[in-house]
C-alpha cells in the first residue's frame, strides 16, 4: 500500500486528491479534522458505501494510522485504484 507523509498528503489534498478520515462520525465531529476532510467511517466502507469514485485519488486517514491502513487495504479490495495512507494520521498533522 503505497503512503505519504502529512506534509505530502496536504499538498495533494490542495490540487484535488479526496482526504478521507475514516474515524468515527463522533469523533470526526468533535476531535477535530483536516480542512476539507470527508469522512468515510469503516461500518460504510465495509458495506461498500462510500460515496466515491472508484478512479479519484483518495487519501486515507485516521487518528494515528492503525484504521487508516486497514481500511486503505479494503478499499483498494473494493477497486478503488488510487488510494493511498497517510503516515502517522491526525497526531502527525496536527
Amino acid at each position: 500500500m503505497p503512503t505519504v507523509d502529512v506534509g505530502q498528503a496536504y499538498a495533494r489534498s490542495k490540487h484535488g486528491a479526496t482526504l478521507v478520515d475514516v474515524r468515527s462520525p463522533r469523533e470526526f465531529a468533535y476531535a477535530g479534522r483536516p480542512r476539507g476532510a470527508v469522512n468515510v467511517p469503516p461500518r460504510l466502507i465495509k458495506e461498500d458505501r462510500t460515496g466515491l469514485r472508484r478512479d479519484e485519488e483518495i487519501l486515507v486517514i485516521c487518528l494515528s494510522g492503525h484504521r487508516s491502513a486497514r481500511q486503505a487495504r479494503r478499499l483498494v479490495e473494493l477497486g478503488f485504484t488510487d488510494v493511498t495512507e497517510v503516515r502517522g494520521g491526525l497526531l502527525a498533522w496536527r
